[in-house]
């Protein structure tokens, strides 16, 4: 048999699958298609992953009902097979392949498509690369010759998110110069947080039992069900990085995924591309494909500022940066410690690994290189930009 009984730890399977979230299962390749890529859980990990990619998924077709959805993923968690996985989640299976999904595959799939959308990454990542399955990596500096050939089936608007930690170091500036589209990272540890009674996600350390909810009632017309997925989403943690690369508390980072648009451009598209990927965030909130400004800045600061078990915390996060934004300073940071200078090509940071004797990155050795940044105004540009952007996509 391919495929072991559920409630067995699953093996790291030599099988990926390709499905769909649409009711109808045949895909066209003419049709706006949006990909997400669900990386390996590694055989000891839940289906965490894989909920919060469905959850984006059904956003997007919710928003765009015309769209389509793919998951290409070989999950690998601990409480089920591959197939298994999908199945729970509803994703029907329309391809098969018996290999461990590698970049090669990603390229070969998603070249099928005239116009893509959106690509959404969720699993674990270093700072050079994406964990698509036990041996597979995704490396944009090493992958660029393949992962180019996909530049031209990006719609001119089209978002590139990565769910994962330290995924704006060099991936998402990386990718989006390869792809030129705007790509959003990370710049510490990511984690996830759970949908709650409040209509507010909270991370494992900072919600209590008793605010749980089993059906998510915000984010669609109608109430889901957590057990179908809907009620987990990847979102930066409020510190610096200090887990299996190292510690990186003494360089600093930033606590909310920072877009790169790391390409000639006059800033246009750069801007619309980030207004546009914001009407898709996984929020607790349903505003449709063309908010208001209220109703979309809602959504901005929903996706730049975090919650805590403090309930003052988000608030001052929002306060902090309309203050600044209003005063024309600019300056504010809710990151501890050192708030990383970052602008749309990339940080002045340098991730810095001792090397092993076949130059690959050594676990535990390395650290973040990074002025002390004594003017921080990355959160509140950011949230400039996506002002700039509203304005260039609904109101022009």
């Amino acid at each position: 048999m391919l495929f072991s009984s559920i409630g067995q730890a699953s093996r790291l399977e030599n099988v990926f699958y390709v499905g769909t979230l649409n009711e109808r299962s045949e895909l066209s390749p003419s049709r706006p298609t949006h990909v997400l890529v669900v990386g390996t859980a590694r055989g000891n990990e839940s289906d965490q992953y894989f909920q919060s990619a469905v959850l984006k998924g059904l956003i997007y077709l919710d928003r765009y009902p015309s769209h389509q959805v793919i998951i290409i993923s070989n999950p690998d968690v601990i409480n089920g097979t591959n197939r298994e996985v999908f199945n729970r989640f509803n994703v029907s299976i329309i391809a098969t392949e018996r290999a461990r999904l590698e970049t090669s595959h990603l390229v070969r799939i998603m070249t099928q498509f005239q116009t893509i959308m959106s690509f959404d990454y969720f699993g674990h990542s270093s700072p050079w690369s994406l964990n698509l399955s036990g041996s597979g990596r995704l490396d944009p500096v090493r992958d660029a010759q393949q992962l180019i050939t996909l530049r031209s089936h990006f719609h001119e608007y089209a978002f590139v998110n990565l769910n994962g930690c330290n995924g704006g170091f060099q991936i998402a500036p990386a990718l989006s110069r390869v792809w030129q589209v705007a790509v959003s990272g990370a710049l510490t540890g990511t984690f996830f947080e759970r949908l709650q009674a409040d209509g507010k996600w909270y991370k494992k350390i900072d919600r209590t039992s008793s605010e749980r909810v089993h059906f998510n009632r915000f984010t669609f017309d109608n109430s889901r069900s957590c057990l179908d997925g809907v009620c987990w989403r990847m979102k930066p943690q409020r510190h610096s990085y200090a887990s299996y690369w190292g510690n990186f508390i003494s360089g600093g980072g930033l606590s909310f995924n920072k877009f790169f648009c790391n390409y000639d451009d006059n800033r246009s598209n750069c801007l619309q591309s980030m207004a546009k990927s914001i009407i898709s965030h996984a929020s607790a909130y349903n505003f449709g494909p063309k908010p208001s400004w209220e109703e979309y800045q809602t959504l901005v600061f929903d996706y730049l500022c975090s919650t805590a078990r403090d309930p003052n915390y988000f608030d001052r996060c929002v306060e902090g940066i309309l203050s600044a934004y209003n005063s024309g300073s600019d300056e504010f940071q809710m990151h501890p410690g050192n708030a990383l200078d970052c602008n749309f090509s990339g940080c002045n940071a340098r991730v810095s690994c001792e090397r092993d004797r076949n130059g690959n990155p050594t676990g535990g050795s390395c650290e973040l290189l990074a002025p002390r940044n004594q003017n921080p105004r990355s959160l509140v540009r950011e949230y400039r930009a996506y002002k700039l952007g509203y304005g260039l996509l609904f109101e022009d």
